[in-house]
């Protein structure tokens, strides 16, 4: 294949990215610490992979607004698309859909119905035909921890438990580029092309600006944290609001009692 056809598809797949700097519908500034960036091309990613046939892998690239790579993958029907790449060497042969067979090849994309436990899985959808929407990040594998009739069942790193329906689409192994979270930023400079504002404290801003602020030299907030507009932050989680909820039910409880 010829270095300017390969340009040519390459071009055929970019799409433009659209930017909005932390504005909202009425172009009104809503979150501080976003800005422009840099004006980047996206490439429109196949996440649904539902295609029956095997592609060679042509080309392994970086997107910009993504941290796994991505590779371009020819097809025997002339067909040329993108994918979040597994961990794969240049032109390796892989097997996008195999999800009709009971074959558990590796590194192709399956029904969840035909991926036994004990196996981590990647890019997936929560149905056939959808996009997916779980697994596309740097390094992730969901580990396939039990299986009933209707549902499988997933556990990330981070040990959250899902729920997904058998009739889903998944892709075996882990997503390429598992070292990206040792990759340091380095400088302010590469923040601020990617379209991140520098943050301030609270504390260090005037009264007028913030209800943290004032005082002399280095002051501590004060016992209720609020945001910038005087509304109460840092809540309570789910669990201790049941907590919560409990001691407060169980205190109303006992007063009844007493009467």
């Amino acid at each position: 294949m010829s270095l300017f056809f390969l340009k040519r598809i390459k071009k055929n797949l970019i799409i433009g990215s659209s930017k909005r700097a932390g504005r909202n519908f009425f172009g009104r500034k809503t979150i501080f610490t976003q800005s422009g960036g840099f004006f980047n091309y996206l490439r429109s990613i196949d996440f649904k992979r539902i295609l029956n046939m095997s592609g060679i892998l042509l080309s392994i690239e970086k997107d910009v607004k993504r941290t796994a790579f991505i590779g371009l993958l020819a097809f025997r029907n002339g067909f040329f698309s993108y994918i979040i790449l597994p961990s794969l060497k240049k032109m390796e042969i892989l097997e996008p859909f195999n999800g009709f067979n009971n074959e558990l090849i590796e590194k192709s994309t399956l029904f969840l119905y035909n991926i036994p436990t004990g196996n981590f899985i990647h890019n997936i959808a929560t149905k056939y035909g959808n996009n997916a929407s779980i697994g596309r990040s740097a390094g992730v594998g969901l580990f396939v921890f039990s299986k009933d009739k209707y549902y499988t069942y997933l556990k990330s790193r981070s040990r959250w438990l899902l729920r997904i329906s058998n009739f889903g689409v998944a892709a075996l192994g882990h997503v390429s580029n598992n070292l990206h979270h040792i990759t340091r930023i380095k400088n302010a400079g590469k923040n601020r092309k990617l379209g991140i504002r520098p943050k301030v404290r609270g504390v260090a801003m005037n009264p007028c600006d913030h209800p943290h602020g004032g005082g002399e030299g280095t002051g501590s907030p004060p016992r209720a944290h609020k945001t910038p507009w005087g509304k109460l932050a840092k809540s309570p989680t789910k669990i201790k609001k049941k907590f919560l909820l409990k001691r407060r039910a169980f205190k109303i409880f006992k007063k009844r009692k007493r009467k």
